[in-house]
């Protein structure tokens, strides 16, 4: 006989925030994570008074999932999770690129590759002058609505040309996807601007009456005391009354007469309904036989890898200032790291007194070839580059290293009508559910929305749509 309880596959954010949304509206769960930890790629490591992040270090303030999440739990565990909440640096706010070897100013006020102020742009060394004029130019540029889905790279080159795309939009873009712009799909990864190309024609338009309406208030950046942690910790505590958790590895989703067998190692559960909160290709994996056509569509989902390089160095020993948040290393300039963040400046409460932490990030065939490398091979390459662009020699004082293969799903060209055919392919299921931030949204606010609406889903007992 099926049990009454949820089943999620996946302990992660996207799980973790299933289990708890379905616990307030009196569901019982059990997550089957395959890590012997729940939280995901969100892991916080406290590493002689510094607080190193293994994976995401911050959300984006702009979506308000994450506060409205540590609101509940608030009132869930007695309160202190939105006091926890803190903004980066921003009177530090400054972003270096990679150009010719050297790190070079991003322009201020920029809003990803649209320029919000004229001056910074036209004065920075960053672009030439054919791109500059091109700049002036885009703002006669007359509303266009495009016929179906095109990439990033066209629609950037469209309107600011190809520099403004190698060297700014493409580099901003790749911690988050690690994809090439001429395959990432722009009506899923920059919807916003495909907007103001249709309603004002000038996406530079369309950003300053944007800013004019709506302006930032506060860190765009936003993370939590004692780090990304502290966010898992609370919501593995706020599950414990109505989830249980089982550590092992899921390998196979099989269909019942009374709904949902889920398989790991030797051993199975079931239930009437089951929620995969795990990447796409691993959904797809376990559905292969039991449900082939939303597989199908899982399946063709691409992922890029990720590897992380956190190096701690006395912070006398080096010469630089860390005079920002840190640098992005545009594809022709990439040696190692696609990008490096200064966690001293970004986020000064981390690090302990007298240390600097640098970040290295690498992606895609790169961050696949250092998970096969020994550690110190490892570090002795991102060491080299931050020598190449820093001038730093010295030894670091420690170091942690992380591996995220296929973490980061890649919204291609065409994703949207992916999307839709998943769902539809998905519909003759009754009681299996699908999120995880393939969906719509790959940051953690965007998780936690999906799991939200998975949970009212499911008490509705529904068939998933966006």
């Amino acid at each position: 006989m099926a049990s009454e309880t949820v089943l999620i596959v996946g302990g992660g954010i996207s799980g973790l925030a299933a289990a708890y949304y379905l616990g307030k509206a009196g569901v019982r769960s059990t997550i089957i994570e395959k890590a012997n930890r729940l939280g995901g790629l969100i892991k916080t490591d406290r590493v002689q008074g510094c607080e190193l992040e293994a994976g995401p270090d911050s959300y984006l303030s702009t979506k308000t999932a994450v506060a409205e999440l540590a609101q509940e739990l608030d009132s869930d565990l007695g309160g202190g999770l939105s006091q926890k909440i803190i903004g980066s640096n921003d009177e530090a706010r400054r972003i270096f690129v990679v150009r010719n070897g050297k790190l070079t100013p991003m322009p201020k006020a920029m809003s990803m590759m649209v320029p919000g102020e004229w001056g910074p742009v036209l004065r920075s060394p960053l672009l030439g002058v054919r791109t500059k004029l091109q700049l002036l130019l885009e703002t006669r540029k007359k509303p266009r609505k495009r016929e179906g889905d095109f990439s990033v790279g066209e629609l950037v080159s469209a309107h600011f040309g190809p520099e403004m795309l190698e060297y700014v939009t493409e580099p901003l873009l790749c911690g988050v996807y690690g994809g090439d712009s001429a395959s990432l799909s722009a009506r899923s990864v920059l919807p916003r601007f495909v907007g103001y190309e249709e309603q004002y024609g000038s996406l530079i338009q369309g950003v300053r009456k944007s800013a004019k309406q709506a302006p930032q208030q506060g860190s765009l950046f936003k993370s939590f005391q004692g780090g990304m942690q502290t966010l898992i910790d609370a919501l593995s505590k706020a599950v414990q009354e109505h989830t249980a958790v089982i550590y092992g590895e899921a390998n196979k989703v099989e269909k019942t007469e009374g709904g949902w067998r889920v398989r790991f190692g030797s051993e199975s559960i079931s239930s009437r309904q089951v929620v995969l909160a795990c990447p796409a290709w691993a959904a797809a994996k376990l559905l292969e036989q039991s449900a082939p056509a939303p597989a199908a569509e899982l399946a063709r989902i691409p992922y890029s890898s990720a590897f992380v390089a956190m190096l701690v160095f006395q912070r006398d020993q080096l010469k630089h200032p860390l005079n920002g948040f840190g640098f992005l290393v545009p594809r022709q300039e990439q040696q190692t790291m696609a990008a490096a963040t200064w966690v001293n400046t970004k986020f000064p409460s981390r690090v302990a007194p007298g240390l600097a932490a640098l970040r290295a990030f690498m992606v895609g065939e790169k961050a696949e070839a250092m998970a096969q490398m020994e550690r110190e091979h490892i570090v002795q390459a991102v060491r080299q580059d931050f020598e190449r662009l820093m001038g730093i020699q010295q030894a670091p004082v420690f170091d942690t290293v992380y591996s995220w293969p296929k973490s980061m799903p890649q919204y291609v060209v065409g994703h949207e009508a992916r999307v839709q055919r998943l769902l539809a392919a998905l519909e003759p299921y009754g009681g299996l559910f699908l999120t995880g931030n393939y969906f719509d949204g790959v940051g953690i606010p965007d998780s936690i929305r999906l799991a939200k609406d998975t949970a009212k889903l499911i008490q509705r007992n529904g068939i998933y749509r966006l």
